[in-house]
Protein backbone atom coordinates (compact mmCIF):
# COMPACT_ATOMS: atom_id res chain seq x y z
CA UNK A 1 0.00 0.00 0.00
CA UNK A 2 1.47 3.07 -0.81
CA UNK A 3 0.61 6.67 -0.09
CA UNK A 4 2.49 8.79 -3.04
CA UNK A 5 1.87 12.27 -2.20
CA UNK A 6 3.49 11.62 1.43
CA UNK A 7 5.69 9.22 -0.89
CA UNK A 8 7.30 12.11 -2.55
CA UNK A 9 7.45 14.94 0.32
CA UNK A 10 9.50 11.53 2.33
CA UNK A 11 11.43 11.48 -0.81
CA UNK A 12 12.74 15.25 0.03
CA UNK A 13 13.20 14.45 3.56
CA UNK A 14 15.39 11.40 2.67
CA UNK A 15 17.30 13.35 0.04
CA UNK A 16 17.96 16.15 2.50
CA UNK A 17 18.76 14.06 5.17
CA UNK A 18 21.35 11.98 2.87
CA UNK A 19 22.82 15.28 1.76
CA UNK A 20 22.79 16.52 5.60
CA UNK A 21 24.87 12.95 6.32
CA UNK A 22 27.51 13.81 4.08
CA UNK A 23 28.27 17.32 5.86
CA UNK A 24 28.30 16.31 9.36
CA UNK A 25 29.43 12.90 10.72
CA UNK A 26 27.30 13.89 13.73
CA UNK A 27 24.03 13.50 11.81
CA UNK A 28 25.04 10.07 10.09
CA UNK A 29 22.70 8.24 11.87
CA UNK A 30 18.84 8.97 12.88
CA UNK A 31 16.88 6.77 14.64
CA UNK A 32 14.28 6.01 16.85
CA UNK A 33 13.44 6.70 20.67
CA UNK A 34 15.70 5.36 23.36
CA UNK A 35 13.77 5.71 25.96
CA UNK A 36 10.28 4.50 24.41
CA UNK A 37 7.51 7.54 25.41
CA UNK A 38 6.72 9.75 27.59
CA UNK A 39 3.99 12.58 28.38
CA UNK A 40 2.80 12.72 31.89
CA UNK A 41 -0.88 12.56 32.04
CA UNK A 42 -3.21 9.32 31.85
CA UNK A 43 -4.92 10.15 28.52
CA UNK A 44 -3.58 7.48 26.17
CA UNK A 45 -4.42 7.06 22.09
CA UNK A 46 -7.00 4.56 22.07
CA UNK A 47 -7.22 1.26 20.19
CA UNK A 48 -10.11 2.40 18.37
CA UNK A 49 -7.61 5.19 16.72
CA UNK A 50 -7.13 1.51 14.62
CA UNK A 51 -4.66 1.20 11.46
CA UNK A 52 -3.48 -1.46 9.49
CA UNK A 53 -1.08 -3.97 7.89
CA UNK A 54 0.39 -5.03 4.40
CA UNK A 55 -1.21 -7.28 1.65
CA UNK A 56 -0.49 -10.28 3.07
CA UNK A 57 -4.39 -10.72 3.95
CA UNK A 58 -5.62 -12.71 0.81
CA UNK A 59 -7.61 -15.73 1.78
CA UNK A 60 -5.62 -19.03 1.77
CA UNK A 61 -2.74 -16.90 2.71
CA UNK A 62 -0.77 -16.54 6.21
CA UNK A 63 -1.57 -13.50 8.01
CA UNK A 64 1.61 -11.61 8.85
CA UNK A 65 2.32 -8.51 10.72
CA UNK A 66 5.81 -6.53 10.04
CA UNK A 67 6.44 -4.24 12.83
CA UNK A 68 9.93 -2.83 14.21
CA UNK A 69 12.24 -2.38 17.14
CA UNK A 70 13.77 0.35 17.67
CA UNK A 71 17.02 -0.86 18.39
CA UNK A 72 18.60 -4.48 19.76
CA UNK A 73 16.86 -6.77 22.42
CA UNK A 74 19.64 -7.07 25.71
CA UNK A 75 17.75 -10.58 26.78
CA UNK A 76 14.58 -12.16 25.55
CA UNK A 77 14.91 -13.69 29.68
CA UNK A 78 11.22 -12.84 31.11
CA UNK A 79 13.16 -13.19 34.82
CA UNK A 80 16.11 -10.88 33.69
CA UNK A 81 14.53 -8.03 31.24
CA UNK A 82 14.73 -4.78 32.27
CA UNK A 83 14.74 -2.39 29.35
CA UNK A 84 11.91 -1.09 27.45
CA UNK A 85 13.31 -2.57 24.23
CA UNK A 86 13.53 -6.39 25.79
CA UNK A 87 9.86 -5.73 27.60
CA UNK A 88 8.53 -4.91 23.58
CA UNK A 89 9.45 -7.93 22.53
CA UNK A 90 8.70 -10.41 25.94
CA UNK A 91 5.29 -9.35 25.63
CA UNK A 92 4.67 -11.63 22.73
CA UNK A 93 5.94 -14.51 24.94
CA UNK A 94 5.71 -14.33 27.75
CA UNK A 95 1.78 -14.48 29.64
CA UNK A 96 1.60 -12.58 32.76
CA UNK A 97 -1.11 -12.93 35.58
CA UNK A 98 -3.04 -9.76 34.65
CA UNK A 99 -3.11 -7.40 31.30
CA UNK A 100 -3.29 -3.73 30.99
CA UNK A 101 -6.04 -2.46 29.10
CA UNK A 102 -6.59 0.55 27.01
CA UNK A 103 -7.91 2.32 30.43
CA UNK A 104 -4.29 1.42 31.92
CA UNK A 105 -6.18 -1.03 34.61
CA UNK A 106 -5.43 -4.61 35.60
CA UNK A 107 -7.62 -6.83 34.11
CA UNK A 108 -7.52 -11.18 34.35
CA UNK A 109 -5.40 -13.06 32.05
CA UNK A 110 -3.54 -15.98 33.24
CA UNK A 111 -5.44 -15.54 36.20
CA UNK A 112 -9.16 -16.25 35.99
CA UNK A 113 -10.18 -13.22 38.47
CA UNK A 114 -8.79 -10.20 40.19
CA UNK A 115 -6.91 -11.37 43.58
CA UNK A 116 -8.53 -11.93 46.43
CA UNK A 117 -6.26 -9.99 49.39
CA UNK A 118 -6.78 -10.61 53.57
CA UNK A 119 -8.02 -8.36 55.37
CA UNK A 120 -4.80 -7.11 57.00
CA UNK A 121 -4.02 -6.57 53.21
CA UNK A 122 -0.93 -9.35 53.69
CA UNK A 123 -2.16 -11.91 52.13
CA UNK A 124 -2.95 -12.63 48.80
CA UNK A 125 -4.63 -15.36 46.22
CA UNK A 126 -4.66 -15.68 42.64
CA UNK A 127 -6.86 -18.19 40.62
CA UNK A 128 -5.09 -19.50 37.21
CA UNK A 129 -6.77 -20.93 34.44
CA UNK A 130 -6.63 -24.93 34.33
CA UNK A 131 -5.92 -24.96 30.55
CA UNK A 132 -2.45 -22.87 29.91
CA UNK A 133 0.05 -24.72 28.66
CA UNK A 134 3.42 -23.78 27.60
CA UNK A 135 4.49 -23.53 23.55
CA UNK A 136 5.79 -27.28 23.81
CA UNK A 137 2.75 -28.42 25.27
CA UNK A 138 3.14 -29.09 28.80
CA UNK A 139 0.63 -27.48 31.31
CA UNK A 140 1.52 -24.56 33.22
CA UNK A 141 0.49 -24.38 36.71
CA UNK A 142 0.51 -22.32 40.35
CA UNK A 143 4.40 -23.78 40.51
CA UNK A 144 5.51 -22.75 37.22
CA UNK A 145 4.82 -19.28 38.74
CA UNK A 146 6.30 -20.18 42.19
CA UNK A 147 9.77 -20.77 40.53
CA UNK A 148 9.57 -18.00 37.93
CA UNK A 149 9.45 -15.76 40.99
CA UNK A 150 12.01 -17.31 43.37
CA UNK A 151 14.71 -17.38 39.75
CA UNK A 152 14.49 -13.57 39.75
CA UNK A 153 15.09 -13.18 43.31
CA UNK A 154 17.80 -15.55 43.56
CA UNK A 155 21.38 -13.84 43.44
CA UNK A 156 22.84 -16.93 41.02
CA UNK A 157 19.83 -15.32 37.97
CA UNK A 158 21.54 -12.21 38.48
CA UNK A 159 18.12 -10.17 37.17
CA UNK A 160 18.93 -6.86 37.11
CA UNK A 161 15.25 -6.51 37.95
CA UNK A 162 14.83 -8.38 41.36
CA UNK A 163 14.23 -5.54 43.36
CA UNK A 164 10.92 -5.32 41.75
CA UNK A 165 9.74 -8.04 43.75
CA UNK A 166 10.98 -6.80 47.02
CA UNK A 167 6.73 -6.02 48.23
CA UNK A 168 6.88 -9.89 48.72
CA UNK A 169 8.04 -11.35 52.33
CA UNK A 170 11.85 -12.25 52.03
CA UNK A 171 12.19 -11.07 48.66
CA UNK A 172 14.90 -8.63 50.30
CA UNK A 173 16.30 -10.95 52.44
CA UNK A 174 16.90 -13.62 49.76
CA UNK A 175 18.09 -10.85 46.99
CA UNK A 176 20.78 -10.11 49.83
CA UNK A 177 21.99 -13.89 50.22
CA UNK A 178 20.89 -13.90 53.64
CA UNK A 179 17.53 -16.34 53.43
CA UNK A 180 17.04 -19.39 50.67
CA UNK A 181 14.52 -18.40 47.45
CA UNK A 182 12.63 -20.94 48.34
CA UNK A 183 11.94 -18.79 51.69
CA UNK A 184 10.02 -16.51 49.23
CA UNK A 185 6.26 -15.66 50.30
CA UNK A 186 4.77 -16.90 47.28
CA UNK A 187 3.68 -20.87 47.18
CA UNK A 188 1.25 -23.00 45.24
CA UNK A 189 -1.61 -24.07 47.03
CA UNK A 190 -2.57 -26.51 44.42
CA UNK A 191 -2.14 -26.30 40.39
CA UNK A 192 -4.42 -23.52 39.93
CA UNK A 193 -4.01 -21.55 43.13
CA UNK A 194 -0.84 -18.86 44.04
CA UNK A 195 -0.78 -17.11 47.51
CA UNK A 196 1.79 -14.40 47.93
CA UNK A 197 2.22 -12.93 51.39
CA UNK A 198 3.37 -9.36 51.18
CA UNK A 199 5.46 -6.97 53.25
CA UNK A 200 3.23 -4.34 53.61
CA UNK A 201 -0.82 -3.98 51.64
CA UNK A 202 0.43 -2.84 48.38
CA UNK A 203 -2.60 -0.31 46.85
CA UNK A 204 -0.88 -1.17 43.57
CA UNK A 205 -1.10 -4.64 43.35
CA UNK A 206 -3.43 -5.62 40.64
CA UNK A 207 -1.38 -3.55 38.42
CA UNK A 208 1.83 -4.98 39.88
CA UNK A 209 1.47 -7.91 39.53
CA UNK A 210 0.74 -7.55 36.11
CA UNK A 211 4.61 -8.07 35.17
CA UNK A 212 6.71 -10.35 33.23
CA UNK A 213 8.43 -10.84 35.86
CA UNK A 214 5.98 -13.63 37.27
CA UNK A 215 5.37 -14.88 34.01
CA UNK A 216 5.24 -18.74 34.29
CA UNK A 217 8.55 -20.56 33.94
CA UNK A 218 9.29 -24.21 33.57
CA UNK A 219 11.92 -24.93 35.92
CA UNK A 220 12.67 -28.65 33.60
CA UNK A 221 12.88 -26.87 30.60
CA UNK A 222 15.49 -24.11 32.23
CA UNK A 223 17.42 -26.72 33.79
CA UNK A 224 17.57 -28.52 30.75
CA UNK A 225 19.15 -25.70 28.88
CA UNK A 226 21.40 -25.10 31.66
CA UNK A 227 23.41 -21.99 30.89
CA UNK A 228 21.81 -21.48 27.26
CA UNK A 229 18.22 -20.70 28.63
CA UNK A 230 16.69 -17.38 26.86
CA UNK A 231 19.80 -17.06 24.88
CA UNK A 232 18.31 -18.08 21.37
CA UNK A 233 15.07 -18.75 20.63
CA UNK A 234 16.21 -22.50 20.57
CA UNK A 235 16.90 -21.95 24.35
CA UNK A 236 13.61 -20.30 24.95
CA UNK A 237 9.84 -21.98 26.09
CA UNK A 238 6.71 -19.22 25.61
CA UNK A 239 3.94 -19.47 27.79
CA UNK A 240 2.41 -16.31 26.24
CA UNK A 241 0.54 -16.11 22.59
CA UNK A 242 3.45 -16.37 20.24
CA UNK A 243 7.31 -17.96 20.01
CA UNK A 244 10.08 -16.39 19.21
CA UNK A 245 11.98 -17.99 16.21
CA UNK A 246 15.36 -17.32 14.08
CA UNK A 247 16.89 -15.25 17.04
CA UNK A 248 20.34 -16.35 18.31
CA UNK A 249 20.86 -13.61 20.60
CA UNK A 250 22.31 -10.95 18.60
CA UNK A 251 20.31 -10.79 15.47
CA UNK A 252 18.41 -7.48 14.04
CA UNK A 253 15.70 -9.14 12.74
CA UNK A 254 13.43 -12.39 14.10
CA UNK A 255 10.06 -13.42 14.59
CA UNK A 256 7.51 -15.25 16.16
CA UNK A 257 4.89 -17.50 15.11
CA UNK A 258 1.57 -18.54 17.27
CA UNK A 259 1.62 -20.90 19.58
CA UNK A 260 -0.89 -23.16 18.97
CA UNK A 261 -1.13 -24.12 22.54
CA UNK A 262 -2.21 -20.66 23.90
CA UNK A 263 -5.07 -20.94 26.38
CA UNK A 264 -6.73 -17.64 23.74
CA UNK A 265 -5.41 -18.65 20.75
CA UNK A 266 -9.03 -17.79 19.22
CA UNK A 267 -8.30 -14.19 19.84
CA UNK A 268 -4.30 -14.43 18.44
CA UNK A 269 -5.00 -13.10 15.09
CA UNK A 270 -1.72 -13.45 13.26
CA UNK A 271 0.16 -16.85 12.01
CA UNK A 272 3.39 -14.73 11.77
CA UNK A 273 5.08 -11.24 13.29
CA UNK A 274 7.81 -10.60 11.57
CA UNK A 275 10.24 -7.95 13.29
CA UNK A 276 13.38 -6.09 12.38
CA UNK A 277 15.52 -3.61 14.14
CA UNK A 278 14.95 -0.10 12.72
CA UNK A 279 17.39 2.64 14.45
CA UNK A 280 16.40 5.16 11.55
CA UNK A 281 13.14 7.19 11.33
CA UNK A 282 13.75 7.84 7.84
CA UNK A 283 14.33 4.41 7.02
CA UNK A 284 11.66 3.10 8.72
CA UNK A 285 9.61 5.93 7.32
CA UNK A 286 10.34 4.75 3.94
CA UNK A 287 9.60 1.25 4.65
CA UNK A 288 6.44 2.02 5.65
CA UNK A 289 5.38 4.22 3.00
CA UNK A 290 6.55 1.51 0.15
CA UNK A 291 4.51 -1.04 2.09
CA UNK A 292 6.95 -3.14 3.86
CA UNK A 293 6.25 -1.88 7.20
CA UNK A 294 2.80 -2.18 9.03
CA UNK A 295 3.81 0.24 11.51
CA UNK A 296 6.96 2.14 12.74
CA UNK A 297 8.16 4.60 15.57
CA UNK A 298 8.65 8.37 14.07
CA UNK A 299 10.23 11.08 15.79
CA UNK A 300 10.87 14.97 14.98
CA UNK A 301 9.80 16.11 11.26
CA UNK A 302 7.86 12.84 10.44
CA UNK A 303 5.50 13.61 13.56
CA UNK A 304 4.81 17.57 11.81
CA UNK A 305 4.57 15.58 8.20
CA UNK A 306 2.13 13.36 9.83
CA UNK A 307 -0.13 15.39 11.75
CA UNK A 308 -3.43 14.95 11.33
CA UNK A 309 -3.33 11.75 9.53
CA UNK A 310 -4.68 8.70 10.64
CA UNK A 311 -1.50 6.55 10.52
CA UNK A 312 0.04 9.45 12.83
CA UNK A 313 -0.58 7.37 16.64
CA UNK A 314 0.92 9.14 19.93
CA UNK A 315 1.30 7.73 22.66
CA UNK A 316 1.20 9.36 26.42
CA UNK A 317 3.14 7.59 28.42
CA UNK A 318 4.48 8.25 32.39
CA UNK A 319 8.20 7.33 31.34
CA UNK A 320 11.07 9.81 32.03
CA UNK A 321 14.43 10.73 30.05
CA UNK A 322 16.65 11.55 31.97
CA UNK A 323 20.66 12.63 32.37
CA UNK A 324 22.07 9.82 34.56
CA UNK A 325 25.16 10.67 36.68
CA UNK A 326 28.03 8.13 37.24
CA UNK A 327 28.61 10.17 40.76
CA UNK A 328 30.31 7.37 42.50
CA UNK A 329 33.14 6.78 39.87
CA UNK A 330 33.70 10.46 38.98
CA UNK A 331 35.33 12.65 40.82
CA UNK A 332 34.06 15.80 39.27
CA UNK A 333 30.61 14.55 39.56
CA UNK A 334 30.83 14.35 43.20
CA UNK A 335 30.79 17.57 43.23
CA UNK A 336 27.20 18.73 44.48
CA UNK A 337 27.58 22.37 42.93
CA UNK A 338 28.73 20.95 39.08
CA UNK A 339 25.95 18.50 39.51
CA UNK A 340 23.35 21.32 39.99
CA UNK A 341 24.96 23.18 37.07
CA UNK A 342 23.94 20.58 35.01
CA UNK A 343 20.71 20.97 36.40
CA UNK A 344 20.03 24.23 35.67
CA UNK A 345 22.15 25.08 32.16
CA UNK A 346 19.38 22.94 30.32
CA UNK A 347 16.44 24.45 28.38
CA UNK A 348 13.94 21.74 28.50
CA UNK A 349 11.69 23.61 26.73
CA UNK A 350 13.92 24.16 23.85
CA UNK A 351 14.58 20.64 23.79
CA UNK A 352 11.14 19.47 23.92
CA UNK A 353 9.67 22.30 20.93
CA UNK A 354 12.94 22.57 18.78
CA UNK A 355 14.58 19.70 18.47
CA UNK A 356 12.07 17.24 19.76
CA UNK A 357 9.28 18.76 17.72
CA UNK A 358 6.70 18.61 20.80
CA UNK A 359 7.20 14.45 21.48
CA UNK A 360 7.22 14.99 24.80
CA UNK A 361 6.87 17.94 27.50
CA UNK A 362 9.51 19.18 29.93
CA UNK A 363 10.07 17.47 32.74
CA UNK A 364 8.61 19.12 36.50
CA UNK A 365 10.63 16.74 38.91
CA UNK A 366 12.10 13.21 39.11
CA UNK A 367 8.54 11.90 39.00
CA UNK A 368 5.88 11.89 36.29
CA UNK A 369 3.22 14.77 36.16
CA UNK A 370 -0.03 12.74 35.90
CA UNK A 371 0.93 9.33 37.57
CA UNK A 372 -1.23 10.13 40.37
CA UNK A 373 -3.28 13.22 42.21
CA UNK A 374 -3.38 15.24 45.94
CA UNK A 375 -5.78 12.24 47.32
CA UNK A 376 -6.89 15.46 49.61
CA UNK A 377 -7.38 18.48 46.86
CA UNK A 378 -6.77 16.38 43.40
CA UNK A 379 -3.90 18.61 42.55
CA UNK A 380 -1.27 17.31 40.24
CA UNK A 381 2.62 16.36 40.78
CA UNK A 382 3.42 19.98 39.16
CA UNK A 383 0.45 22.01 41.27
CA UNK A 384 1.36 20.62 44.12
CA UNK A 385 5.13 19.16 44.19
CA UNK A 386 5.55 22.75 41.82
CA UNK A 387 8.15 22.50 39.03
CA UNK A 388 11.32 21.88 40.64
CA UNK A 389 13.37 21.41 37.66
CA UNK A 390 13.89 24.71 35.11
CA UNK A 391 16.57 26.85 33.17
CA UNK A 392 18.63 29.42 34.80
CA UNK A 393 21.51 29.97 33.26
CA UNK A 394 22.68 32.61 35.50
CA UNK A 395 22.43 30.37 38.43
CA UNK A 396 24.47 27.45 36.63
CA UNK A 397 27.23 29.50 36.06
CA UNK A 398 27.77 30.50 39.44
CA UNK A 399 27.12 26.75 41.02
CA UNK A 400 29.44 25.63 37.88
CA UNK A 401 32.10 28.83 38.66
CA UNK A 402 32.37 27.36 42.35
CA UNK A 403 32.79 23.45 41.56
CA UNK A 404 36.04 24.38 39.02
CA UNK A 405 37.02 26.51 42.51
CA UNK A 406 36.56 23.26 44.65
CA UNK A 407 37.83 21.06 42.24
CA UNK A 408 40.91 22.74 41.22
CA UNK A 409 40.70 23.26 37.87
CA UNK A 410 39.77 25.56 35.76
CA UNK A 411 38.10 22.86 32.73
CA UNK A 412 36.28 19.54 33.19
CA UNK A 413 35.72 17.36 30.43
CA UNK A 414 32.69 14.73 30.44
CA UNK A 415 31.86 11.75 27.95
CA UNK A 416 27.85 11.48 27.21
CA UNK A 417 26.52 7.84 26.49
CA UNK A 418 23.80 7.46 24.50
CA UNK A 419 22.56 4.80 22.36
CA UNK A 420 22.65 4.82 18.25
CA UNK A 421 19.12 6.04 17.93
CA UNK A 422 17.75 9.21 16.25
CA UNK A 423 16.37 10.66 19.16
CA UNK A 424 18.69 9.28 21.18
CA UNK A 425 21.26 11.31 19.24
CA UNK A 426 19.70 14.32 18.90
CA UNK A 427 19.14 14.86 22.66
CA UNK A 428 22.81 13.78 23.23
CA UNK A 429 24.18 16.89 20.33
CA UNK A 430 21.41 19.32 22.05
CA UNK A 431 22.56 18.76 25.45
CA UNK A 432 26.63 18.72 24.20
CA UNK A 433 25.47 22.50 22.56
CA UNK A 434 23.56 23.68 25.78
CA UNK A 435 26.45 22.75 28.17
CA UNK A 436 28.98 23.54 26.27
CA UNK A 437 27.34 27.24 25.49
CA UNK A 438 25.99 27.90 28.94
CA UNK A 439 29.07 26.61 30.77
CA UNK A 440 32.08 27.79 29.56
CA UNK A 441 35.14 25.33 30.24
CA UNK A 442 32.91 22.52 29.82
CA UNK A 443 33.72 19.81 27.43
CA UNK A 444 31.19 17.20 26.30
CA UNK A 445 32.55 14.08 24.47
CA UNK A 446 29.79 11.93 22.66
CA UNK A 447 29.84 8.72 22.37
CA UNK A 448 26.39 7.18 20.04
CA UNK A 449 26.73 3.24 20.99
CA UNK A 450 24.22 0.36 20.41
CA UNK A 451 21.43 0.18 23.46
CA UNK A 452 22.93 -2.92 25.01
CA UNK A 453 26.51 -1.27 25.21
CA UNK A 454 24.92 1.84 26.61
CA UNK A 455 22.98 -0.29 28.99
CA UNK A 456 25.91 -2.52 29.80
CA UNK A 457 28.00 1.05 30.69
CA UNK A 458 25.02 2.29 33.40
CA UNK A 459 24.93 -1.15 35.12
CA UNK A 460 29.04 -1.22 35.32
CA UNK A 461 28.20 2.07 37.18
CA UNK A 462 31.57 3.38 35.84
CA UNK A 463 30.73 6.63 33.20
CA UNK A 464 30.72 9.73 33.16
CA UNK A 465 27.03 10.64 31.97
CA UNK A 466 24.53 8.43 30.36
CA UNK A 467 21.33 9.48 28.56
CA UNK A 468 18.56 7.29 30.01
CA UNK A 469 15.03 6.00 31.10
CA UNK A 470 12.94 5.25 33.58
CA UNK A 471 9.92 3.55 33.49
CA UNK A 472 8.45 2.97 36.86
CA UNK A 473 5.09 0.77 37.66
CA UNK A 474 1.92 2.89 38.73
CA UNK A 475 2.94 3.08 42.25
CA UNK A 476 4.90 6.86 42.04
CA UNK A 477 7.20 5.39 44.42
CA UNK A 478 9.21 3.51 41.44
CA UNK A 479 10.56 6.60 40.70
CA UNK A 480 11.97 7.53 43.89
CA UNK A 481 12.90 3.84 44.61
CA UNK A 482 15.52 3.70 41.33
CA UNK A 483 18.33 6.21 43.43
CA UNK A 484 17.95 4.12 46.91
CA UNK A 485 21.44 2.62 48.09
CA UNK A 486 21.30 -1.49 46.68
CA UNK A 487 18.56 -0.89 44.00
CA UNK A 488 19.86 -2.30 41.06
CA UNK A 489 19.24 0.68 38.66
CA UNK A 490 20.83 2.84 40.85
CA UNK A 491 23.60 3.92 38.29
CA UNK A 492 24.82 6.61 40.45
CA UNK A 493 25.54 4.44 42.93
CA UNK A 494 24.02 7.11 45.61
CA UNK A 495 24.01 6.40 49.31
CA UNK A 496 21.68 8.44 51.56
CA UNK A 497 19.83 7.14 55.00
CA UNK A 498 17.25 9.87 54.40
CA UNK A 499 16.12 8.89 50.86
CA UNK A 500 16.40 5.00 52.13
CA UNK A 501 14.46 6.11 55.27
CA UNK A 502 11.64 7.69 53.28
CA UNK A 503 11.65 4.83 50.58
CA UNK A 504 10.78 2.16 53.19
CA UNK A 505 7.93 4.48 54.99
CA UNK A 506 6.80 4.83 51.22
CA UNK A 507 6.60 0.73 50.40
CA UNK A 508 5.51 -0.42 54.51
CA UNK A 509 4.50 1.80 57.13
CA UNK A 510 2.42 4.20 54.96
CA UNK A 511 0.31 1.26 53.92
CA UNK A 512 -3.01 2.74 52.26
CA UNK A 513 -2.89 5.75 54.34
CA UNK A 514 -2.68 8.29 51.17
CA UNK A 515 -2.37 11.21 52.61
CA UNK A 516 0.90 10.53 54.41
CA UNK A 517 2.50 8.57 51.20
CA UNK A 518 2.34 11.65 49.16
CA UNK A 519 3.62 13.90 51.75
CA UNK A 520 6.56 11.06 51.64
CA UNK A 521 6.81 11.20 47.75
CA UNK A 522 7.00 15.40 47.75
CA UNK A 523 9.66 14.90 50.76
CA UNK A 524 11.45 12.04 47.82
CA UNK A 525 11.29 14.09 44.89
CA UNK A 526 12.16 17.40 46.47
CA UNK A 527 15.44 15.70 48.11
CA UNK A 528 16.06 13.89 44.84
CA UNK A 529 16.41 17.45 43.15
CA UNK A 530 18.06 19.33 46.04
CA UNK A 531 20.96 17.19 45.89
CA UNK A 532 21.34 17.28 42.17
CA UNK A 533 21.14 13.09 42.19
CA UNK A 534 19.59 12.49 38.50
CA UNK A 535 18.98 15.34 35.89
CA UNK A 536 15.33 14.66 34.73
CA UNK A 537 14.83 16.01 31.18
CA UNK A 538 11.63 15.34 29.32
CA UNK A 539 8.42 13.01 30.14
CA UNK A 540 8.61 11.63 26.20
CA UNK A 541 5.85 10.61 23.88
CA UNK A 542 6.29 8.22 21.70
CA UNK A 543 4.73 8.32 18.04
CA UNK A 544 3.86 5.76 15.49
CA UNK A 545 2.77 5.25 12.17
CA UNK A 546 0.21 2.23 12.44
CA UNK A 547 -1.35 1.33 9.03
CA UNK A 548 -5.58 1.90 9.40
CA UNK A 549 -6.06 -1.16 9.41
CA UNK A 550 -4.78 -2.39 12.26
CA UNK A 551 -7.59 -2.50 14.83
CA UNK A 552 -7.28 -4.51 18.06
CA UNK A 553 -4.30 -2.57 19.44
CA UNK A 554 -3.69 -1.31 23.11
CA UNK A 555 -1.87 1.79 24.46
CA UNK A 556 -0.49 2.11 27.91
CA UNK A 557 0.77 5.32 30.26
CA UNK A 558 3.35 2.94 31.61
CA UNK A 559 5.08 -0.65 30.70
CA UNK A 560 5.48 -1.50 26.99
CA UNK A 561 3.85 1.73 24.94
CA UNK A 562 1.96 -0.75 22.33
CA UNK A 563 0.88 -4.19 22.90
CA UNK A 564 0.26 -5.58 19.52
CA UNK A 565 -0.48 -9.37 20.74
CA UNK A 566 -4.30 -9.39 20.06
CA UNK A 567 -4.45 -7.01 16.84
CA UNK A 568 -5.80 -7.89 13.95
CA UNK A 569 -6.82 -6.70 10.29
CA UNK A 570 -10.25 -4.97 9.85
CA UNK A 571 -11.32 -6.85 6.07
Amino acid sequence: MKRKLYSVILTLILTSTLFLGACSKADNKQADSDSATPTGTTETATPEATQAPTEAEDSGKLKVLNWVAPGEVTTMDSGKSYDTISSEQIDFQADPLYRINEKNEAVPNLAVALPEVSADGLTVTVEIRDNAKFSNGDKITAADIVYAAQRVVDPATGSQSANNLTYIKNAAEIIAGTLKPEELGVKALSDTKLEFTLVAPNSYLNTTLSSTLLSPVSKKFVEEQGKDYGLTSDALLASGPYVLKDWNGTDISWKYVKNPYYWDADNIHFDEINIQVVKEVATGANLYEAGELDGTKVTGEYITLYQGKEDLVSVQTLRMTNLEMGISSNKYLQNENLRKALLYALNREELSTAILNGDGVPSVGVIPNGIAVNPDNGKSIAEDFGVLVYTDVEKAQQFFKQALKELGTDSITLRLVTSDSDESIKIGQYLQSIYETNLPGLKIDLANVPASVRFEEMMSYKFDLALGGWTGDFDPTSYVKQHEEGYEHNHSQWKSEELKNLVTALETADGTDFTKRWEHLKEANQYLIDNAVVIPIVQASQSYLINPKLKGYVTHVLGTPIDITRAYIEE
